[in-house]
């Protein structure tokens, strides 16, 4: 029933313009947004002590936040159709040189990016830039197995491989290591197993150091990229200078701290200058410090 519930949604979704998708996204955010009453009132707080916002202002942001989130989950039914067309109607790239010098470098590149702007629509254009290359993207799917395979047939468009984060080291390290690129979300809270303990937005937030550890064991250039909205039909791919990981030196365990520096600092830096588009409904800060408390 759920598998043909969700498909039938898709083949009406998947058959909508850019546009419609769009208006269609704001009104699912408004509907999250009175039906979530729990996660409207983290958005709020989050937002105001994080931004450092009153009420009132806090509040207006985070329903812009919860429209642009409704676009993002309706903009993975765009995903198949994006092309050259897609790239000259509705794409600026802010810096086209580094995007050209990334597609043409033969070393291995750990893309990393957040819930930020139209992520959704990310896996699409790596498929064009970089489809001379393996690549994959590593997710946390639904445990829904009509969901996972909805969305598995959307992000990967058959061109490039789609990796469930959890035990994929070693094929994520295989890819990496034929030249491919690899992408990760790297703004989601994590365990404390899995996390180094950094700064983000005024409070320290447990961060996945594993994106940094393979692109350590890679040798890669870790890049920090996102896909922002600029209206409702035209979007900006932000790059940030990459960091070369093969040039670091020093103990395994600082290397990683500071890939994983290098790469929140991007999230939180793209996240201040666009904050109605970072996902401001997640617990970010939910993991603490082992010995928070008796500090």
């Amino acid at each position: 029933m759920n598998r043909l519930l969700f498909h039938s949604i898709a083949r009406i979704m998947e058959r909508q313009s850019l546009k419609t998708l769009s208006q269609m996204g704001k009104g699912v955010g408004l509907l999250m947004w009175y039906l979530l009453p729990e996660r409207r009132k983290r958005a709020i707080a989050s937002i105001s002590f994080h931004l450092g916002l009153d009420y009132r202002q806090a509040k207006i942001l985070a329903r812009k936040n919860f429209q642009h989130t409704g676009r993002s989950f309706l903009e993975i039914f765009y995903n198949p159709k994006i092309g050259q067309e897609f790239i000259e109607k509705h794409l600026t790239i802010n810096r086209p040189s580094l995007l050209k010098d990334l597609i043409s470098r033969p070393q291995p590149i750990v893309a990393t990016t957040g819930h930020m702007g139209a992520w959704e629509l990310l896996s699409g254009l790596m498929a064009i830039y970089f489809h001379h290359r393996p690549t994959q993207i590593v997710v946390r799917e639904p445990e829904n197995q009509a969901l996972r395979l909805l969305m598995r047939k959307f992000r990967g468009r058959g061109t490039h491989e789609i990796v469930h984060r959890d035990n994929s080291a070693l094929r994520i390290l295989s890819s990496l290591k034929k030249g491919g690129i690899t992408a990760f979300l790297v703004d989601h809270n994590c365990g404390a197993h899995k996390a180094v303990f950094l700064p983000f937005f005024k409070r320290i937030a447990a961060v996945n150091f594993g994106p940094a550890l393979i692109a350590i064991r890679a040798r890669a250039l870790v890049c920090p990229l996102f896909l922002l909205r600029e209206n409702q039909e035209r979007y900006l791919l932000y790059f940030y200078e990459p960091l070369d990981t093969s040039t670091l030196t020093g103990r395994l365990k600082n290397k990683v701290k500071e890939v994983a520096s290098f790469y929140t600092r991007a999230v939180e830096d793209i996240a201040s200058q666009y904050p109605s588009q970072w996902y401001w409904i997640h617990n970010r800060w939910r993991t603490r410090p082992p010995n928070e408390d008796r500090a």
